[in-house]
C-alpha cells in the first residue's frame, strides 16, 4: 500500500518537477543573455572611448574631430558598432566577457575617409591623420567587456555629443557587492559621481568650439560674467543614467543637456559681456542650427566614503590602493608674454599653465603605487593601450581654479583617482580572467 502511495506521489510531482526544472533553464538562459548585453556594451563603449582619445595632432584628439560634425559624428559611430565582437565567454558566477578589437592603420584609415569626404575646416590635414600611423606603436586597439546578469547595461557611449538623448531608466539595479556598503554609502557615492559628471560637462563646454580659432574657455578667462552664467546653465543639465559597478565600488551618473540650451546662454552671455571684435565675426545662427537636434553628455565616477568600503573591499578580488578614493591634483604656471596685447597674452599663459599642470599630473599618477612594488608607470609600460587611456584621462581633466598675476599665470588641474584606478583595475582583471 505505501508503494503505491509513494508512486502515485512520484507521478503527481513529476509535472511540477519537470516545470520547475524548465522554469530553471529559461532563468538561466535569460541570464545568459543579460551578461551578454552588458559585457558587450562594455567593450563597444571601451573602444569608443580608446579610439575617440587617439591623439591625431598635439592639440586635436579623434574626439575633437568627431564632433565638429553631425555627419563625421555619424559615420564614427556607425564604423565603432561595425566592430566585429568575439565570442562570449561565461564564468561560473553567471558573468560574461567579451573581447574586441580593430587594426590601428584600420581605423586611422576610416578617420582619413571620413575627413575627406565630410571634412570642411582645415584645422585638421590629410597630412596629420596619415602621421598618426608613424606616432605610435600601436597596432590593434583592443578591449574585453565584462557583464553581470542585470537588468540594466551601462551606456556604449558616455561622453561627448548624441544626437539621441538617452532614456530615462527606473531606479537603478543594486549590484550584491554595493548591499554590503549600506544605503548611505551608496548615496554619498551617487552624490560624488554627479558632482563630478557635472564639472566634466562644464569642462567639455568650456572646449566648445564657436569659430575656427575660437572657444568658449577663451572667453570664459577673461570674463566671470560668463563663467557664472554657464555655471547656472549646467545645473539645468538633467540626470539619465545611474550605474553600480557589479566587481568595483564605482558608481557612474551621466547628466545630458540640450546643445541649443547651452548655445542661448552663450549667446547672451556675449551680447551682454564681450565686447571683441572676434565675437561680431562669429555666425551664432549657424552655430545654432548645428547644435539644434544635439545633446552634450558627460558621465562622472563617485566611491563611497572610506568607512563604508572596508567590508565590501575585502570581498572584492582587485584591492584598490589608498589614494584611488581621493582627487589627484597639479598646479601648472607659466609667464604673460609682455610683447602680446594684454588679452591674448593671458590666454596663452593660462593655456601653457594647463599643460604644464597636465603634465605634472601625469608625473604624479605615474609614481603611484598599485603594489607594493608596482607603480603605475611600471604597470604601463608593459601595455601600450593602458598608456592611451591614462594618456585620454589625463587630457579630460578638468581646471579647478585660474589664477592670473600680474607676471604669471597658474592653473590647478584636477582629476578623481577613480577614473584613473578603473583603468588599471579592468586590466588586472582582465589579465586574472585570461590566465585561469
Amino acid at each position: 500500500m505505501n508503494r503505491i502511495r509513494l508512486a502515485l506521489s512520484v507521478l503527481l510531482l513529476m509535472p511540477v518537477l519537470s516545470a520547475l526544472a524548465q522554469e530553471d533553464a529559461a532563468k538561466q538562459a535569460q541570464n545568459k543573455l543579460l551578461a551578454k548585453r552588458a559585457a558587450e556594451a562594455d567593450c563597444y563603449r571601451k573602444l569608443a572611448e580608446r579610439i575617440m582619445g587617439l591623439q591625431i595632432t598635439s592639440e586635436t584628439l579623434v574626439r575633437d574631430f568627431v564632433t565638429e560634425s553631425d555627419v563625421i559624428e555619424t559615420e564614427m559611430n556607425t564604423f565603432i558598432k561595425g566592430i566585429e565582437l568575439g565570442k562570449p565567454r561565461w564564468f561560473d558566477d553567471g558573468s560574461c566577457e567579451v573581447k574586441g578589437e580593430v587594426a590601428y592603420k584600420k581605423v586611422v584609415a576610416e578617420i582619413k575617409k571620413i575627413h575627406s569626404a565630410h571634412y570642411k575646416d582645415d584645422r585638421v590635414k590629410t597630412t596629420d591623420i596619415e602621421k598618426m600611423e608613424t606616432r605610435t606603436d600601436i597596432t590593434m586597439i583592443e578591449a574585453t567587456g565584462m557583464g553581470a546578469p542585470r537588468p540594466d547595461a551601462p551606456l556604449e557611449i558616455t561622453d561627448g555629443i548624441t544626437s539621441q538623448p538617452v532614456e530615462v531608466l527606473p531606479s537603478p539595479y543594486i549590484p550584491d557587492l554595493w548591499k554590503q556598503v549600506g544605503p548611505q554609502g551608496r548615496l554619498m557615492a551617487v552624490r560624488a559621481a554627479t558632482l563630478d559628471a557635472y564639472r566634466k560637462l562644464g569642462e567639455q563646454l568650456r572646449g566648445f568650439r564657436i569659430a575656427s580659432d575660437t572657444l568658449v574657455r577663451d572667453f570664459v578667462t577673461e570674463y566671470d560674467e560668463i563663467e557664472a552664467e554657464l555655471r547656472t546653465t549646467l545645473k539645468g543639465a538633467k540626470e539619465v543614467k545611474t550605474y553600480f559597478h557589479d566587481d568595483e565600488l564605482i558608481c557612474e551618473v551621466t547628466v545630458e543637456i540640450p546643445w541649443k540650451t547651452v548655445i542661448a546662454t552663450i549667446r547672451q552671455s556675449f551680447d551682454r559681456h564681450v565686447k571683441d571684435d572676434r565675437v561680431k565675426e562669429i555666425d551664432f545662427t549657424e552655430v545654432t542650427t548645428r547644435a539644434e537636434t544635439k545633446y552634450y553628455r558627460a558621465t562622472g565616477m563617485g566611491v563611497p566614503p572610506a568607512k563604508f568600503m572596508q567590508t565590501a573591499e575585502a570581498a572584492m578580488e582587485v584591492q584598490p590602493p589608498d589614494w584611488r578614493s581621493q582627487a589627484i591634483s597639479a598646479v601648472g604656471e607659466a609667464p604673460i608674454m609682455s610683447d602680446k596685447p594684454a588679452a591674448q597674452a593671458k590666454l596663452m599663459a593660462a593655456r601653457a599653465a594647463e599643460l604644464d599642470a597636465k603634465r605634472k599630473l601625469g608625473e604624479t599618477i605615474d609614481g603611484f603605487a598599485i603594489r607594493s612594488e608596482t607603480t603605475v608607470r611600471d604597470f604601463v609600460t608593459e601595455n601600450d593601450m593602458i598608456r592611451t587611456q591614462l594618456r585620454t584621462i589625463l587630457d579630460g581633466a578638468y581646471i579647478k581654479d585660474t589664477e592670473i598675476g600680474e607676471e604669471t599665470v597658474r592653473v590647478t588641474v584636477e582629476i578623481p583617482g577613480t577614473r584613473v584606478w578603473s583603468v588599471i583595475a579592468d586590466q588586472i582583471r582582465v589579465t586574472t580572467y585570461q590566465s585561469r
